[in-house]
């Protein structure tokens, strides 16, 4: 998910400070952003199943999610500190995008400790908090809603989000209880600190 909303940001036709080139933008993305967030957790799943850690890629069970989200939260937080030490800045809206995503693996890792929390909603809603906070950044530059450039992804990615709670309702892989929590800490976790720019 978080390539998903790095991609939709990264191509909205919006200037950032510092500038970012179309060249550092697929570096970003292929250098830090797919092997820390995709293919390292990914590969650590393999891992897990190989190990029998886990009785399926599907990772049904509650217990054995716990291992699978620590693993997924120490990459993510080695991905935002990599980030932070580069030898050049990166726009804070990116820093802020990557510490959202440490925060919400963190709470859906110690949620998952006690309570089955639906990592689905967890993700594709922060997908959505990301394009709701990059929105109002740049609502001043358009008068009208239409106008803004994340109006069409925020509509597509509500009906994604939408789409993506039913069918894990309809699989029975949750209550609906567990949808709404993951919708909201999903939203939150990423949607604040792009909102307020929260860097550490």
């Amino acid at each position: 998910m978080p390539a998903i909303a790095f991609v939709l940001v990264m191509d909205l036709g919006i200037e950032f400070v510092p500038f970012v080139t179309p060249d550092l933008k697929r570096k970003i993305l292929f250098y830090l952003i797919i092997p820390f967030t995709i293919y390292f957790p990914l590969s650590f799943l393999v891992m897990l199943r190989l190990s029998k850690n886990v009785s399926s890629f599907k990772v049904h069970t509650r217990k054995e999610r716990v291992p699978l989200y620590i693993g997924t939260f120490i990459f993510y937080l080695a991905a935002y500190i990599f980030a932070r030490s580069l030898t050049f800045s990166l726009p804070i809206l990116v820093y802020s995008m990557m510490l959202g995503g440490v925060i919400s693996l963190f709470l859906t890792t110690v949620i998952t400790l006690k309570w089955k929390i639906s990592a689905h909603a967890i993700g594709i809603s922060g997908v959505l908090g990301t394009l709701f906070a990059t929105g109002e950044h740049i609502a001043t530059y358009f008068y009208v809603i239409g106008d803004n450039p994340v109006f069409w992804p925020i509509i597509n990615v509500t009906l994604l989000t939408g789409a993506i709670s039913s069918s894990r309702l309809s699989l029975n892989a949750h209550t609906p209880a567990q949808i709404y929590a993951g919708l909201m800490v999903g939203f939150l976790s990423l949607y604040l600190p792009i909102k307020f720019l929260i860097v550490i």
